[in-house]
């Protein structure tokens, strides 16, 4: 039997809506957690999600303000199409196949005022185009197999970086990098934060990405696949321009205020620092991220 993805279409104007409640509150993480969906706004998120496969629960909408971006939502009209139809051959290709995308079978369209915009989203300027959209549920296992297609077999993982800007900037980064996939370790800014997503700018829909990890339980599982751990220190450290690139590396960036934690200092395999030639003591993480990021493309790659 033919299975088919149903597009529906709904109209909300009050902001009591016991829905428009619900979506309100996903603006906490305690929510965003408890239901496993979480809020993106914008054309630009909104088309990299359809194009990437993103499981897209529901579109929220205001004509008026659409209105004013009539190419923009066009182009979401032409994404939205293209994903369904290739949720619908996924179905009739794979039924029973596990990925989180194919458990979608309903897309809602749902139109709503600009005050019920205004009131969900996080910007102050929003487009008028909002989504409800599930979080991908991984295991370190599907997270590398998903990465295995990826230009470079290197990953960058972030130990307690509490900025949710530097931590979407580092992804978005290690996506246009190439780089395998990225994992949030325990003490980093909520990955679904509206502020990590908009930092991303839709690289979180491109590059497989594994949250709310113990990187000291993580790292030994790391090492016996192959891969060498640099950790970005001052101390005992080698001037990154001095060493060959692995072939898989684990890039440990982390905490703005007091680094990576002293644990996996230990237990890295190569500790890396970036020279300081002016007064200036430190570099934002985010730059420093960048610098080690792209030296990993250049060079030798040795074992």
């Amino acid at each position: 039997m033919e299975r088919v993805i149903n597009l529906t279409r709904a109209e909300i104007s009050s902001h009591q809506n016991p829905r428009i409640k619900s979506l309100r509150r996903l603006i906490q993480k305690r929510e965003r957690d408890r239901t496993g969906s979480y809020l993106i706004e914008g054309f630009h998120l909104l088309e990299e999600a359809l194009l990437n496969g993103a499981e897209v629960e529901s579109i929220l909408y205001s004509d008026a303000m659409v209105a004013q971006h009539a190419e923009d939502w066009q182009k979401i009209e032409v994404a939205l199409s293209r994903y369904i139809k290739h949720l619908e051959s996924s179905l009739q290709s794979s039924p029973s196949k596990s990925d989180a995308t194919l458990s979608i079978t309903t897309v809602e369209l749902i139109t709503v005022p600009e005050s019920i915009i205004k009131l969900l989203a996080d910007t102050a300027t929003p487009q008028g185009v909002l989504a409800v959209i599930r979080q991908p549920s991984r295991t370190l296992h599907s997270f590398l197999a998903l990465g295995e297609d990826r230009p470079l077999p290197h990953l960058l993982l972030l130990d307690g970086v509490q900025d949710p800007g530097n931590v979407g900037t580092m992804i978005r980064t290690a996506e246009a990098a190439g780089f395998q996939g990225v994992i949030l370790g325990e003490g980093s800014a909520d990955l679904y934060n509206p502020k990590s997503i908009r930092a991303t700018q839709g690289a979180l829909f491109q590059i497989p990405i594994l949250s709310g990890v113990s990187l000291l339980n993580l790292l030994p599982t790391l090492h016996e696949a192959g891969y060498c751990s640099w950790v970005t220190t001052l101390e005992d450290a080698q001037f990154y321009t001095q060493l060959t690139n692995p072939k898989r590396c684990a890039l440990i960036m982390g905490n703005e205020g007091q680094g990576v934690s002293p644990q996996l200092q230990k237990m890295a395999k190569q500790k890396v620092k970036i020279p300081m030639l002016g007064a200036t003591e430190s570099l934002n993480v985010g730059v420093a991220a960048a610098i080690l990021i792209y030296h990993l493309l250049e060079g030798d790659h040795g074992a």
